[in-house]
């Protein structure tokens, strides 16, 4: 059996099911950070002396939330992008998408390995309410990148589909 279709697959259903569940984590995140949100405003409201520390994960969750998300955007095409070369263009097409997933790879690069420098240089640091370890929130940045590597491999050596049109936009 070749190894190179059973590499693709693999990276592509390791993209696939991790895409996914990064969607379904991101879900949890807004829950949990609806009820910090409201638990802030209900004791600043009836008790005058919200907590400092509901804002301070808030924060944080919003941060993963955020760096997550556009890592699904990446795998799942709801991206921003601008179309200049049209699906029918055949080959300039299949080449503008592979020089995307090229591009984000690098992109995923850096934010990996600038993540972990800085999450490096900020090691023993804590958050100033809840005192926890710092890199619960620098953490992020090399996680997004490697979600960004594998996403954009996955999207580089998988067949091109072309974008299905959206009809809200005219």
């Amino acid at each position: 059996m070749p190894i190179i279709p059973v590499l693709v697959r693999y990276v592509s259903a390791t993209s696939l099911l991790l895409g996914r569940l990064v969607a379904n984590l991101c879900v949890v995140i807004i829950y949990v950070m609806l009820g910090l949100l409201v638990t802030q405003v209900l004791m600043r409201y009836f008790l005058g002396a919200p907590p400092s520390w509901t804002e301070e994960m808030a924060i944080i969750l919003f941060t993963w939330l955020v760096l997550l998300y556009a890592t699904v955007g990446l795998r799942e095409r709801f991206h921003v992008a601008i179309e200049t070369i049209p699906v029918k263009w055949g080959l300039a097409y299949h080449m503008s998408e592979r020089l995307v997933a090229l591009l984000a790879f690098v992109f995923g690069s850096v934010t990996l390995t600038a993540g972990i420098s800085y999450v490096q240089r900020t090691s023993g640091q804590k958050t100033a309410a809840l005192q926890i370890p710092i890199e619960a929130l620098y953490l992020s940045v090399p996680v997004c990148g490697a979600l960004l590597i594998l996403h954009s491999v996955a999207l580089f050596i998988e067949p091109v589909r072309p974008q299905s049109p959206r009809p809200d936009i005219q």
